[in-house]
């Protein structure tokens, strides 16, 4: 076991070379990839980065963002830039290690910062990594190489597959709610009250929202289904805000998200006393006596309404699109009779359980191929697989 600073040189040189630069949306959270359209600008000179040399982000560093760089730029200044010792670490070998739980648990538990946490390299540098023979290490990095990318286009496969579920899931509802009409008041109409919610810095993990404090993430309404475990739980350096908490039977939908997903609409199923609602949320309280939630976010779903929440989104990026409270509460809300708003959705989940079960069994594997792919690397990193008896 080395120290982390005995393997690399930290590099602070502002950048001469300026023609390509990257800041740390670039870079994926835990795949060590750059983005297929990276975040080429930004304001500074940056650091000075080479070939081979490995770039951390060292802000948040729980989004495990690690880049073997392929390429001579700038950085933004929230990476820590590695230059390898040559005779000590090979880059590829270096750039798994960097997303390896054994390295990344202990930057993340010495973290400054509440709202903007920062790993520091005075700490970094003491952390140690197993460094065995740079022939090994890069047999490792080519092994982690072949593994991830099988993972990760299985991965690709189910996201593609969970994508066409959704689809079918908006036709099924454009069709139970093609007998509508587009006509009708105004959604705000048949609101009672309107809630925000609140961003904090969280853990990457979730919580129950039950016994233990959580934020939701913006993603809690997509597909039309509440999902309370897409959530981050709170620290215990903020204290809770209760106001904000979801209700059963609320309707959540989103301000922020992608062109496809920005205005997703669910209805809170459950009671979950310590969930709180993130600032990307709204959560609508209806007046059940003219309007059923689960009936108001299926119209909400279909595609004539989705066209209209689309055609107010606005930003200046495709992956995060924002609409407007008043975008929202301003929409057409048709209302037939509540006996003929049950029906539809009668309707609606007769055609729609089969794809919802399917969703889900699809969302769950996803979820493991992600933690298998995650223990695979760190298991690779500290020794425990040797790579010369895979085949």
């Amino acid at each position: 076991m080395i120290p982390l600073g005995r393997l690399v040189d930290l590099v602070t040189a502002k950048a001469t070379d300026q023609s390509f630069k990257i800041g740390l949306e670039a870079i994926e959270p835990g795949t060590g990839r750059m983005t297929a359209d990276p975040l080429t600008d930004y304001d500074g000179d940056g650091i000075g980065f080479e070939p081979g040399d490995v770039l951390f982000g060292k802000l948040r560093p729980y989004l495990a963002k690690a880049w073997l760089a392929d390429r001579r730029g700038a950085a933004v200044g929230e990476f820590h830039v590695y230059r390898p010792c040559a005779d000590r670490v090979d880059p590829g070998y270096l750039r798994w290690a960097l997303l390896g739980r054994s390295f990344l648990d202990p930057v993340e538990s010495s973290v400054v910062g509440a709202k903007m946490p920062r790993a520091e390299w005075t700490f970094v540098r003491s952390i140690e990594l197993h460094a065995p023979h740079i022939a090994e290490q890069r047999a490792v990095a080519g092994y982690l190489d072949r593994e991830t990318a099988r993972i990760d286009s299985l991965i690709e496969e189910q996201e593609r597959l969970i994508e066409m579920l959704r689809e079918r899931r908006a036709a099924a509802v454009s069709e139970a709610a093609s007998e509508i009409e587009t006509r009708g008041p105004r959604l705000k109409h048949i609101i009672r009250s309107v809630r925000q919610g609140w961003s904090p810095q969280c853990y990457a993990w979730p919580a129950d929202g039950v016994e233990t404090w959580a934020v939701l993430k913006a993603g809690a309404a997509n597909g039309g289904t509440f999902r309370p475990m897409q959530n981050k739980e709170l620290p215990e350096t903020e204290s809770p805000r209760p106001e904000i908490v979801v209700r059963r039977g609320d309707l959540i939908v989103s301000r922020a998200n992608t062109r496809e997903l920005v205005g997703s609409a669910a209805v809170v199923d459950g009671e979950f006393p310590r969930l709180m609602l993130c600032d990307k949320l709204y959560a609508f309280s209806l007046d059940e006596t003219r309007a059923l939630p689960r009936y108001v976010a299926a119209v909400l779903g279909s595609r004539r309404w989705r066209d209209m929440i689309e055609m107010e989104a606005t930003g200046a990026s495709h992956s995060m699109l924002n609409v407007s409270q008043s975008d929202i509460v301003n929409l057409p809300m048709p209302l037939p009779r509540i006996s003929d708003q049950r029906r539809i959705l009668a309707r609606l989940d007769e055609q729609t359980a089969k794809i919802d079960t399917t969703t889900a069994e699809t969302e769950r594997f996803i979820e493991l191929s992600k933690e298998r792919r995650s223990a695979l690397i760190t298991a690779a990193v500290t020794g425990q697989i040797d790579v010369r008896e895979v085949v």
